[in-house]
C-alpha cells in the first residue's frame, strides 16, 4: 500500500521535471539584425532554436509571427530603418508564447521569408529580404549598357564575404570584409586612373551570392574578374600573401583545398537559400571552355605574384588552384587573390593600415596594365606610380612610326597592341570605315603611343602578341629580339615572358653617365624597386648593396628608404670597379628565367656556364656561378 501511495505522488513530480527540460523549453528570439544592398534590404532574425513560423502579406506590411517563442530582454520593440525598402521593424509580444514581427516595407517590394540551419558561429536564423525589382532589373540594363557601348577594358573587382558573412576574424576583430573592401576600392580608383571601366560586386557592407557575382561579371563582358580576400589559420604564425585560380579536378594543395571548402561556405554563412547548390554553371560546357581559361589565369596570376612579393612575403611562390565556386566564369580570366594573413598578429596590423591597402591595390593594378594595356594609357604618363594626363612637351617628343597590316589584323588588334585607340587610327590615317582596312597597308602610329628599344630595355609579353609585332613596336627585328633572348623558334614566346629589347649600352655618353652614378653615395628606394634593379642601375652588385647597408634579405627594402651605394673609401686597385663572378644559391621556387633576370642575364648565358643540360634541372640549394662584366 506504502509504494502504491508514493508511486502515485511521484510520476506528477516526474512529469513536471520532464516537461520543464529544453526539449519543451520555448524558442528564443535572441537577436535582430539588418543589411541594406541598393537592390534590397535584408533583416535577420536570430534564434536559440529552429522556429516555428506563420508568414503572411498585410498592407504594407511583411508579417511573421513565431509559435511557442518568447523575446530575449534585450531585442528593442522597434528598429527604425528608413531605407527604400524597409521602413521599420516592430517586434510585438502577442501572449507568453507568441511572437509578431512586422516589416514595413515600400510598394514595390516583393519579399520572400525562410529559415537557415546553425553553422559554424551563426545561430538559427529567420531571414526575411525585401527585394526591389526594379532596382536589379536596372542594374542587369546598366550592366548590358556597358556590354555594348565601353571601349575600355572591363575590370570586375570582388570584394569577399560581406554582410551577415564577415570572412576572416583577427586577433583585434578585424574583420575581412571590412579590410577586402578598402583593397577594391583602392583598386578600382587605381584601375580608373588608368583607363579602364571597373564594377565592383558589393559598395558596401552587404553579402552578394556567387550567383549574382558571377553574373555581374557575365552580363558587364568584363576582361578580368578578381577577388580580394585576406586569409586565416590556426597557426598564427603562418604569414604571406597568395594567388589562386579555379581547377575543374582538384586542388593543388592541401592548404587550396581547405581554402576553397571554407570560401565555398559562403553562401551558407551569408544567408543564400539552398546555398551548397547554387551553382548553375553546366559541368560540361564548363570543361569545354575552362582550359584555356585557366592557362590565362595562370599566367595573370604569375604576374600578380611578381608584384605583390615587391609588397610582402609569398605564402606561395607558385599561383595555386582548387574548385572555387566564385571563379566559374568558363570565358572571363578569373583570380582570387589573398592579400596576407589575418589570424598572423603583424600582418593584421598591417592589413589595417592606409599605406598596406595602398600598396596591395598598387601591385595589382599594376600587373592589370601590363596583362591587358589600356589604350588610353597611350595619354598618360606615370609618375611616382601614379599616372598623370601626359604633358604637350612630353607627348611632342615621343616619334611616330608606320605599321604594315598583316593578314588576321584588324584595327582594335593594331590599337591594342600599340597603346593607342581605335578612333586616332582612323583619324591618322584617313580611314573611314573601321573594317576598311587591307594587307600591305602602312598605317601612321602616333608618336603618343610609340616606345624604342633604348628607352624600354624589356617587353613583357602580352596576350596574343608576335614576336614581329613587338620588334616593330619598340623599332627592332624579331631576328635581334630572338637573338638576345635565345629564342629558337619565333612562335616560342609566351604571356608574360620577360624579353630583352637591346644590347647593354656601351657608347661613351652612357659609359660617361655609367660613371656618373657610380659617384652616387646613397639612393632613395622607389615603388616597385628592386635591389637587383638598384644594383644594375649603379654598376654594383645586390650583395655589395646588402653589405653596405645591412639588409638581411634581398627582398627586405621599402619605400623612402636611403640605401649607401658605395664605400666612401677610395680603391687602389683599378681593376675593382670592374663586376666580379657572383655564385648564387638557389631557393625554393626559382627558376633559371627568374635568376637570369635578377641579374640582367641570358637564361642560355646561365645554362652555359653552368653546364646545364636542361634548364629546368636546377634544385633548391645548387650554386649556380653567375658571370661578371
Amino acid at each position: 500500500m506504502k509504494k502504491t501511495a508514493l508511486t502515485v505522488i511521484a510520476l506528477p513530480l516526474l512529469l513536471l521535471i520532464f516537461l520543464s527540460t529544453p526539449a519543451f523549453a520555448l524558442t528564443k528570439i535572441l537577436n535582430i539584425r539588418h543589411w541594406t544592398a541598393p537592390d534590397h534590404t535584408r533583416v535577420v532574425v536570430d534564434t536559440s532554436a529552429e522556429a516555428h513560423i506563420n508568414v503572411k502579406e498585410e498592407e504594407g506590411k511583411i508579417v511573421v509571427e513565431f509559435e511557442k517563442a518568447v523575446v530575449s530582454p534585450d531585442v528593442l520593440k522597434e528598429y527604425v530603418l528608413e531605407k527604400p525598402a524597409v521602413r521599420k521593424v516592430s517586434v510585438i509580444s502577442l501572449s507568453s508564447d507568441r511572437v509578431r514581427i512586422e516589416v514595413y516595407i515600400a510598394r514595390s517590394v516583393q519579399p520572400r521569408v525562410f529559415t537557415l540551419g546553425k553553422i559554424l558561429d551563426k545561430p538559427h536564423r529567420v531571414v526575411i529580404d525585401a527585394n526591389i525589382p526594379e532596382v536589379e532589373e536596372q542594374e542587369t540594363v546598366e550592366r548590358k549598357k556597358v556590354k555594348k557601348r565601353e571601349k575600355k577594358k572591363i575590370i570586375v573587382i570582388d570584394p569577399g564575404h560581406g554582410g551577415e558573412d564577415p570572412g576572416a576574424i583577427g586577433p583585434r576583430g578585424t574583420k575581412e570584409k571590412d579590410i577586402v573592401l578598402k583593397i577594391s576600392r583602392a583598386l578600382r580608383d587605381k584601375l580608373v586612373e588608368r583607363g579602364y571601366k571597373v564594377l565592383l560586386t558589393r559598395e558596401g557592407d552587404y553579402y552578394v551570392p556567387f550567383k549574382k557575382r558571377l553574373k555581374i561579371a557575365r552580363e558587364s563582358n568584363a576582361d578580368l574578374f578578381i577577388s580580394i580576400h585576406a586569409d586565416a589559420c590556426n597557426s598564427r604564425s603562418v604569414q604571406g600573401a597568395s594567388v589562386y585560380c579555379l581547377s575543374t579536378k582538384g586542388a593543388s594543395s592541401e592548404a587550396a583545398r581547405l581554402l576553397a571548402e571554407s570560401q565555398n561556405l559562403s553562401d551558407i554563412i551569408g544567408g543564400v537559400p539552398n546555398g551548397r547548390n547554387n551553382d548553375e554553371t553546366d559541368s560540361i560546357i564548363l570543361n569545354m571552355l575552362q582550359t584555356e581559361t585557366i592557362n590565362q589565369s595562370k599566367s595573370f596570376g604569375a604576374m600578380v605574384l611578381e608584384n605583390i612579393k615587391k609588397v610582402n612575403r609569398l605564402k606561395f611562390s607558385k599561383v595555386q588552384e582548387a574548385p572555387f565556386r566564385v571563379l566559374k566564369l568558363p570565358d572571363i580570366t578569373s583570380l582570387l587573390v589573398e592579400t596576407a594573413y589575418l589570424s598572423n598578429a603583424h600582418e593584421e596590423a598591417l592589413l589595417r593600415t592606409r599605406a598596406y591597402q595602398d600598396d596591395m591595390a598598387w601591385a595589382i593594378a599594376a600587373t592589370v596594365t601590363h596583362y591587358i594595356p589600356s589604350p588610353y594609357l597611350a595619354q598618360f604618363e606615370e609618375k611616382d606610380g601614379a599616372y598623370e594626363p601626359l604633358s604637350k612637351k612630353a607627348a611632342h617628343k615621343r616619334e611616330s612610326f608606320f605599321y604594315k597590316v598583316e593578314r588576321g589584323d584588324r584595327l582594335e588588334k593594331i590599337a591594342q597592341r600599340f597603346g593607342t585607340t581605335v578612333q586616332v587610327l582612323m583619324k591618322e590615317n584617313n580611314i573611314r570605315l573601321k573594317n576598311r582596312i587591307y594587307v600591305g597597308q602602312k598605317l601612321r602610329i602616333l608618336g603618343a603611343a610609340v616606345a624604342t628599344a633604348s628607352s624600354h630595355p624589356f617587353h613583357v609579353v602580352q596576350r596574343g602578341e608576335t614576336l614581329k609585332g613587338i620588334a616593330e613596336k619598340y623599332g627592332t627585328t624579331a631576328l635581334h629580339v630572338a637573338k638576345l633572348n635565345a629564342i629558337e623558334s619565333p612562335n616560342r614566346i609566351y604571356v608574360g615572358q620577360k624579353l630583352r629589347l637591346a644590347d647593354e649600352p656601351k657608347t661613351g655618353t652612357e659609359e660617361s653617365a655609367r660613371e656618373d652614378k657610380k659617384t652616387a653615395t646613397t639612393y632613395v628606394v622607389k615603388r616597385g624597386d628592386r635591389l637587383g634593379d638598384i644594383a644594375k642601375k649603379f654598376s654594383t652588385t645586390v650583395q655589395d648593396l646588402m653589405r653596405l647597408n645591412t639588409v638581411k634579405s634581398q627582398n627586405r627594402i621599402y619605400v623612402g628608404q636611403k640605401l649607401a651605394i658605395a664605400d666612401d673609401t677610395p680603391k687602389t686597385n683599378s681593376s675593382s670597379n670592374a663586376k666580379k663572378e657572383e655564385v648564387y644559391v638557389v631557393k625554393k621556387g626559382d627558376t633559371l628565367e627568374i635568376i637570369a633576370q635578377r641579374y640582367g642575364k641570358l637564361t642560355s648565358e646561365l645554362a652555359t656556364m653552368n653546364r646545364l643540360k636542361s634548364k629546368n634541372k636546377i634544385y633548391a640549394g645548387q650554386k649556380l656561378r653567375i658571370p661578371g662584366e
